[in-house]
């Protein structure tokens, strides 16, 4: 039903009240659902979505305000989008690798200018890449969510489960894999993959129970969720819908007519395995509590004071060298699984927009005023169509504090 959305989108919205000050200001809860339905009239059609979910928080104890419009799917008897929906996380759950690496550097199992030489040296081509360099994106290393294998896969096998060693090997260089070689800042999930990788080494447990012990448990992330292949029904009853309608060639498709993706534009992606993503990106989660969990990592309570300053460490998206801040010249910038980046009229800000085959989620972290918001959405859109960040700026102009006189 691709260009058949519901006409008609329902919104719904939660005020969690922390004060009666923020109970009596009914006009601009009314004005942050009013942007929703907004933003999901303009971009339903264009963006291949049906539903947006929001959480705006104004400090870490509260108050809130969590909005929601119109639905979980395509279909005639979809559901409205509501406190219970979940979104797949896709990159913006890199933050889960990158704290479960610094608190096993924390906890003496390893550090982050280990080599990969020093884990795994099975891939000898790479073995001078130290962990830093894979978590902040400039080990040159190609991405194998970019090849004609994994677009393969998608096509054909959606319910594979892969391993890490199976998605590694992608990208591993070969006499018939000669994928290019970057320099600087270049992304790519191969990265998270083996940081993965020594996770498990160094700790002796699955990637999958290091991020419930030491994210999804400690923090309380009630309704975040972390396999490393297919979800239980009890999360997939609560996932909305998410449709691929990406209709860009790969990455590493030269003088492309037609992309390897074709045969899934317009697929449904809920229920297929997330094997392909795991430490790159494999979470699920509500606004609620991608907002919890990243008001965690800036508030420093995930990691000591040491690895917070790595964690926090950027390099420039421009240079791939350190640099202190962004500027006007170099204006975006990369720290361990987080973002930073001059967005227009917001100015400088820490932010991360993760995105998986059928599903976006975007949030903003505005540290001067205190002020968190983040969104999620249910496309991976076609090309040069995103404009989830536009429903954030929105939001922002509602909520902003004022300036002082």
């Amino acid at each position: 039903m691709k260009n058949g959305l519901v006409a008609t989108l329902a919104g719904a919205i939660v005020i969690v009240f922390a004060s009666a000050a923020f109970a009596a200001q009914p006009t601009q809860v009314e004005r942050v659902q009013a942007a929703l339905d907004a933003w999901l009239a303009a971009q339903a059609q264009v963006e291949k979505v049906t539903g947006i979910a929001a959480y705006i928080s104004f400090g870490a104890a509260g108050p809130a305000i969590e909005a929601f419009a119109g639905k979980v799917g395509r279909d005639p008897d979809s559901g409205p989008v509501d406190q219970d929906t979940l979104y797949q996380m896709g990159s913006t759950s890199k933050s889960f690798t990158a704290a479960v690496v610094l608190q096993l550097e924390a906890a003496g199992k390893l550090s982050i200018d280990d080599t990969l030489g020093k884990w795994l040296p099975e891939y000898p081509a790479w073995k001078d890449v130290t962990i830093r360099r894979l978590l902040n994106m400039t080990s040159g290393i190609p991405t194998y969510s970019e090849t004609e294998w994994m677009s393969q896969a998608w096509v054909k096998e959606p319910m594979r489960d892969f391993t890490f060693k199976e998605l590694v090997n992608a990208a591993y260089p070969s006499a018939t894999n000669q994928l290019p070689v970057n320099k600087g800042y270049f992304y790519s999930n191969t990265n998270y993959i083996l940081a993965g990788m020594i996770a498990e080494k160094a700790s002796g447990k699955s990637f999958r129970d290091l991020v419930h012990e030491l994210v999804i448990e400690p923090h309380g992330l009630t309704s975040t969720f972390y396999e490393a292949s297919t979800y239980p029904e009890s999360v997939i009853n609560r996932l909305s819908h998410g449709y691929f309608e990406n209709e860009s060639c790969t990455e590493y498709q030269p003088e492309c007519k037609e992309s390897w993706n074709a045969p899934i534009i317009g697929r449904d992606m809920r229920n297929g395995s997330v094997s392909w993503m795991q430490s790159a990106g494999g979470g699920v989660a509500s606004a609620r509590d991608v907002d919890r969990w990243m008001r965690a990592v800036f508030g420093g309570k995930v990691v000591p004071a040491k690895q917070q300053k790595e964690w926090m460490e950027l390099i420039s998206n421009k240079t791939g060298e350190p640099i202190a801040t962004v500027s006007a010249d170099d204006p975006g910038g990369f720290a361990l699984g987080l973002g930073y980046k001059i967005l227009g009229p917001l100015g400088a800000q820490w932010f991360y927009e993760g995105e998986s085959l059928g599903y976006r989620t975007l949030y903003v972290w505005i540290a001067d005023q205190d002020l968190m918001i983040t969104v999620q959405t249910n496309s991976q859109p076609p090309d040069g169509t995103d404009n989830l960040h536009e429903a954030v700026s929105a939001l922002y102009e509602i909520v902003k504090k004022p300036k002082a006189e």
